[in-house]
């Protein structure tokens, strides 16, 4: 999921920053900060961990008693629903990024927002206003 985040954050910044003018503000955003400190992403980990342990039960109920291909076809199934959870998860979260990231940018009048670790000086920290914009 960092790697997602990180590589969205790139992406974007790389776009928006070819787009402009050369003098033009950028923003910087430290995504571990992000990561611990907003509330979007810890309610999207905790669900992701509550749907992991409701589909462990569920596998262990309904393998009760099954034969051993039986109970390799649940385990697959239970697999499967966990990855789309969790694509869904990557998502929710990239939409609700790339929403702050976007209002942030706008309002600062920023022409991009750059990962903090890639940038060795200078521009605008928007971190915290990223994480309190992100729902």
């Amino acid at each position: 999921m960092k790697k997602l985040l990180a590589c969205l954050m790139i992406a974007c910044s790389l776009l928006a920053f070819g787009c402009t003018s050369r003098n033009a503000a950028f923003g910087v955003v430290d995504m571990r900060k992000v990561e611990q400190q907003s509330t979007a992403v810890q309610n999207v980990k905790k669900e992701l961990q509550d749907k992991s342990k409701q589909l462990q039960e569920d596998m262990k109920k309904e393998s009760e008693g099954k034969s051993q291909e039986e109970q390799d076809k649940i385990a697959r199934d239970k697999s499967a629903q966990m990855q789309v959870a969790s694509s869904e998860a990557q998502n929710k979260l990239k939409a609700s990024l790339d929403t702050a990231m976007q209002e942030v940018s706008k309002e600062k009048k920023l022409s991009a927002i750059l990962l903090k670790d890639a940038v060795p000086s200078g521009g605008v920290d928007v971190t915290e206003d990223i994480i309190a914009k992100m729902k």
